[in-house]
């Protein structure tokens, strides 16, 4: 899929997707998973759905970085039931990289110097300092 989209997931990415496959963090953080193969369910078509709302957005100025398919662009990773989505440059070492959180509703966006798993963590335990999103009521993972 990496070639598909022209993108080097990170390495921990895979790994939750991996271990966890397609579901929910406390039935609120979805990651958007590009291995996922069951039928009715086309990765490609969704990214593109989203990529290309990003990209009305970004007209609106809406990203304060270019969203994907701009070459160092924002690409989504996962999204929460809210709408909001959490994003990583693709140039970006696969192992040490930034998330971009935007607010769908408002327009902020949060930048964090971690990985997914690190954020996914943090936000979890409720230790993410976030004006975005709010600590979950539960810790689940549900598929």
């Amino acid at each position: 899929m990496e070639q598909q989209v022209g993108v080097t997931f990170p390495r921990d990415f895979k790994e939750i997707t991996e271990a966890y496959g397609s579901g929910a963090f406390s039935s609120f953080l979805f990651l958007i998973n590009p291995f996922e193969e069951y039928e009715g369910y086309d990765y490609l078509s969704d990214i593109t759905r989203i990529t290309d709302a990003d990209a009305e957005l970004s007209k609106q100025t809406f990203f304060t970085q270019s969203p994907y398919p701009n070459k160092s662009g924002l690409f989504p990773l996962a999204a929460t039931d809210n709408g909001d989505t959490i994003y990583f440059k693709p140039s970006q070492d696969i192992d040490c990289y930034d998330l971009y959180l935007y607010d769908s509703r408002r327009g902020n966006n949060e930048v964090y110097n971690m990985t997914l798993a690190d954020f996914i963590g943090e936000w979890a335990s409720g230790q993410l300092k976030s004006k975005i999103l709010e600590a979950p009521d539960n810790t689940d993972f549900q598929q």
